[in-house]
C-alpha cells in the first residue's frame, strides 16, 4: 500500500510539473500572440494612413492638372498646405535661380498678408534659406532643411524672415524644376519640433515635388501665352503709332499698351531738351501718366531718379529697379536682372536729344525681366520715331520734371 502511495505521489508529481510547464507555455504563446495582434493592428494602422497620404496626394496632384496659371499653382499649394495641422504659416518664394533675387507669391497665416506678398526676400549668404538652396543632400537623405526649436537653435536670424515669429519649427523645402532652383516652400509651426517625424517631412517634401513641377509649368505657358499676346500688342503699336499728332498722344498710346501688356502699371516719358547738354537734368521734360501709389509718385519726382535717367540717355542702355529699395548707383544696378522698376533709352532724333521710358508696376505684381525687355525696348524705339516725326512746337506744355 505504500509502495502504491508512493507511486502515485510520484506520478502526480510529474503531471504537475508538466501542467505547470505547459501553462507557462500556453502563458508565453499568448502573449506572443497579443503581442502579434498589435504589431498586426499596428501595421494595419499605418497601412491605412499610407493609403490615405497616397489619397491625399493623388487629390492634391489632380488640381494641377489641365490649364492651371501660376497665381492658381500658388493658391491651390498655399491653402492644401496651410490646412496641414502641423503648419501655422505656409509661404511661397519664387525667383529665376538659387542665388535670386526670390520674391514671395504668396503667404498664408500672418497678419498682414500683403505687406509680405511682391517683397523681395532677403538672402544673406550665410542664412538658413541660401544654405537650403545651394546644398545638397546625402544619398537618402530628403531636400529640405528643417529646424525643430528656433529658439534654442537661435535661427533664422530675424532679418531674414520679418514675419517670423521667434518661437517653434520651420522647414525650408527648396522648389526645382528641370534642374534649376526656382523658388522655396517655407513652412512654420508653432509648436517646437513639429516637423521631426521622417514621415511627415516625407509627404511635405513630395507636395513641395507637385507644386515645384506644377510651377514650373504653368510659368513656360504663362510666358509662352504673354510672348504671343506681346507680339500682337506690338503689332497694333505699330500702326497706332503713327497716327500719333503729337507727344501727349504717343504717350497717352504707350500707356495704353503697356497697360495691356503689363496690367497695372504706371508709364511716365521723359524727354531732353534737344538744345541741352545730356547732363543737364533741369532739361528734362516729364509726361507723367497715372501714378499707381504714392510711393511710385516720390519716386519719380526724387532727384536721384534723374541721375539714373542721365546715365541712361548717356549710355543708351537699360536698368531695372526697384522704387521701394534702396537707390543705388548706375553701375550697381547695371547687373540687375529684374525689377519691378525699368528705365528704357528713347534714341535720339533730329528732334530731341533722347529721353527715357519709366516703367513701373505695383510690388504685389510681376516683375519686369529680360523678356520683358526686349517688347519694351521695341516699344521705346517705336516712340522715338514717332516723336521724331512730330513738331515739338506743337506739343502740349508738358509737366515740369
Amino acid at each position: 500500500m505504500e509502495l502504491w502511495s508512493v507511486v502515485w505521489f510520484v506520478i502526480a508529481l510529474i503531471a504537475g510539473g508538466m501542467y505547470i510547464q505547459l501553462r507557462r507555455e500556453h502563458l508565453a504563446l499568448a502573449k506572443k500572440m497579443q503581442t502579434l495582434a498589435v504589431e498586426f493592428s499596428q501595421l494595419e494602422a499605418d497601412e491605412n494612413s499610407h493609403r490615405t497620404q497616397i489619397r491625399f496626394l493623388c487629390d492634391f496632384a489632380q488640381q494641377f492638372n489641365g490649364d492651371v496659371s501660376s497665381s492658381e499653382s500658388t493658391n491651390i499649394a498655399l491653402e492644401t498646405l496651410w490646412q496641414l495641422p502641423e503648419v501655422d504659416i505656409a509661404a511661397i518664394l519664387l525667383g529665376e535661380s538659387e542665388l535670386g533675387p526670390f520674391h514671395y507669391i504668396g503667404v498664408r497665416g500672418v497678419d498682414n498678408p500683403l505687406a509680405v506678398v511682391g517683397q523681395l526676400c532677403p538672402l544673406p549668404l550665410w542664412g538658413v534659406l541660401a544654405y537650403a538652396l545651394v546644398h545638397q543632400p546625402e544619398d537618402g537623405q530628403l531636400d529640405c532643411v528643417a529646424i525643430d526649436d528656433i529658439q534654442a537653435e537661435n535661427r533664422p536670424q530675424a532679418e531674414e524672415f520679418p514675419w517670423l515669429p521667434g518661437q517653434g519649427s520651420l522647414l525650408i523645402i527648396p522648389l526645382r524644376g528641370q534642374g534649376n532652383t526656382i523658388g522655396a516652400a517655407i513652412l512654420y509651426a508653432r509648436q517646437p519640433g513639429a516637423f521631426r517625424s521622417e514621415e511627415r517631412r516625407l509627404l511635405l517634401y513630395a507636395m513641395a515635388c507637385y507644386i515645384s513641377r506644377s510651377l514650373h509649368e504653368s510659368r513656360t505657358q504663362d510666358q509662352s501665352m504673354r510672348w504671343a499676346r506681346q507680339l500682337v500688342s506690338l503689332q497694333l503699336l505699330t500702326r497706332t503709332m503713327s497716327s500719333a499728332k503729337n507727344i501727349e498722344s504717343v504717350h497717352r498710346i504707350l500707356y495704353e499698351e503697356c497697360k495691356d501688356l503689363f496690367g497695372t502699371v504706371a508709364v511716365h516719358l521723359f524727354l531732353h531738351n534737344a538744345e541741352a547738354k545730356v547732363e543737364d537734368t533741369t532739361a528734362l521734360s516729364l509726361f507723367a501718366g497715372p501714378h499707381i501709389s504714392q510711393e511710385e509718385e516720390e519716386f519719380v519726382h526724387s532727384p536721384h531718379l534723374r541721375q539714373l535717367l542721365n546715365w541712361v540717355m548717356e549710355a543708351e542702355q537699360p536698368l531695372f529697379i526697384d522704387p521701394r529699395a534702396s537707390l543705388l548707383q548706375p553701375d550697381d544696378l547695371y547687373y540687375q536682372e529684374s525689377g519691378h522698376g525699368v528705365l528704357v533709352p528713347i534714341l535720339e532724333t533730329e528732334e530731341q536729344s533722347g529721353g527715357v521710358l519709366v516703367l513701373v508696376t505695383p510690388t504685389n505684381a510681376r516683375s519686369f525681366d529680360e523678356n520683358d525687355l526686349i517688347v519694351i525696348r521695341t516699344i521705346a524705339n517705336s516712340a522715338s520715331v514717332a516723336i521724331g516725326n512730330r513738331q515739338r512746337s506743337d506739343t502740349p506744355r508738358p509737366t515740369p520734371a
